[in-house]
């Protein structure tokens, strides 16, 4: 099972008492507060991801549930799961998926699964913090990650994924024209999918009948 590591967020150690835990989450909730981070995207996460911590480790039960499934990570090697939240981190998360798809065959893929997981990694709060942090070179990379990550989607599929990483380009027009450019082909190829096997049977019955033609020839 992969867990979030809430002794990390809320910054204590594992055998930190209940006092300790109440401490270092009122320290936090002041820090990320909305009221006291204006418009901070990024703040409103980490705010929500330290409710989430104190909401487990401050409940005696919840927590002991928590330390076994904690436990049981390390033990089997596995890695805790984090959301992604800063600009670095977003990016690593679409070149870890690039990758991982980049890695399958056609009959591998998932297409509901990938598109879904491509539309959680660009949801509103993560775009919101890419636009709050503004980088440009950063923002491009993760477009063009997640859109050859995309690249397997059927069109059905690819649309929500085009809405998001149109959202994410913003008022770049380089990276906007570049995903009309993707969402074109994927649509030449839909209805090239729709229509190959009319196309199929018409030379079929054309060939057929010249073959007809032919034999009353001889």
């Amino acid at each position: 099972m992969i867990v979030k590591d809430y002794y990390k967020i809320l910054e204590v150690t594992p055998v930190a008492t209940l006092q300790e835990i109440k401490k270092s989450y009122r320290r936090l909730a002041v820090k990320y507060h909305p009221d006291k981070n204006d418009g901070d995207h990024l703040a409103a996460a980490r705010f929500v991801e330290v409710q989430e911590a104190y909401d487990i480790l401050s409940d005696a039960e919840k927590r002991e549930e928590y330390n076994y499934n904690r436990w049981y990570t390390r033990k089997v090697g596995a890695a805790y799961t984090q959301r992604p939240l800063t600009p670095q981190e977003l990016l690593a998360a679409s070149q870890q998926l690039t990758d991982s798809v980049g890695r399958m065959n056609e009959f591998q893929v998932d297409y509901r699964s990938l598109s879904f997981h491509i539309i959680q990694l660009l949801d509103e709060t993560n775009i919101n913090i890419l636009h709050q942090f503004n980088l440009t070179d950063t923002n491009r990379r993760i477009i063009k990650n997640l859109l050859q990550a995309a690249a397997p989607l059927p069109l059905k599929d690819h649309s929500p994924v085009h809405e998001k990483l149109m959202q994410l380009a913003g008022e770049d027009q380089e990276m906007k024209l570049l995903l009309q450019q993707a969402l074109r082909t994927k649509e030449q190829r839909d209805r090239w999918d729709r229509y190959k096997w009319l196309v199929v049977l018409l030379i079929i019955a054309l060939v057929c009948w010249l073959m007809i033609i032919a034999a009353d020839t001889w």
